[in-house]
């Protein structure tokens, strides 16, 4: 490791700015949660604004290895899902729409979250919240039971989740059910919306 710092050495302080910037963006998500849940009057939108411009920075200062970029992307992208969803939550509550689809899955069981196997056994539902983590977990879970033995180990575990959420702020949903089937041998994930 010291070779590389000699070789790079912008990289512990990039390593740094990446590490700080995934706590702010942690610490963010926390806040807007609690303001959409109504424990906070105001959005934290000069943090959000703060930490948008420190993405952008980090991005446009340029990485020096390929792992390094690859990691900066995933940073960004990651931000700028969350980012998407609060500026949606933030649009829906100025016209209402967001209680409306709140009503909805407010009356489901908490046993919704975990995984239903169906009758089907290529077959599970699982309930998604863009608020809680632990659902994306379930999902993988899932979705990874579908698959074949051999096929399991070379699994993408973050760009599967990332993948269903950005189909969810795509169809502007912070709560669903999602469906997960083997069709011709490869997982299909459905939003039941």
């Amino acid at each position: 490791m010291i070779e590389d710092e000699r070789l790079n050495p912008g990289s512990t302080a990039t390593e740094k700015q990446i590490g700080d910037l995934e706590r702010k963006i942690d610490e963010l998500k926390q806040k807007y949660i609690l303001f959409f849940s109504g424990e906070t009057k105001q959005p934290p939108e000069q943090e959000r604004e703060e930490t948008e411009k420190a993405v952008r920075k980090l991005i446009y200062g340029g990485a020096k290895s390929a792992k390094m970029s690859m990691i900066i992307q995933n940073l960004a992208a990651r931000f700028s899902l969350y980012n998407n969803l609060w500026l949606k939550q933030l649009n829906e509550m100025e016209s209402g729409v967001s209680r409306l689809r709140k009503k909805n899955f407010a009356t489901l069981p908490p046993d919704k979250f975990q995984p239903q196997s169906r009758k089907n056994k290529g077959q599970q539902e699982v309930f998604l919240s863009l608020n809680d983590e632990e659902s994306f977990e379930k999902f993988f879970m899932a979705y990874q039971q579908l698959l074949p033995q051999a096929k399991r180990a070379g699994l993408d575990k973050e760009g599967v989740i990332n993948s269903v959420k950005s189909k969810l702020v795509t169809h502007n949903l912070v709560e669903t059910k999602v469906s997960v089937t083997l069709q011709n041998g490869k997982p299909s994930i459905t939003i039941k919306e």
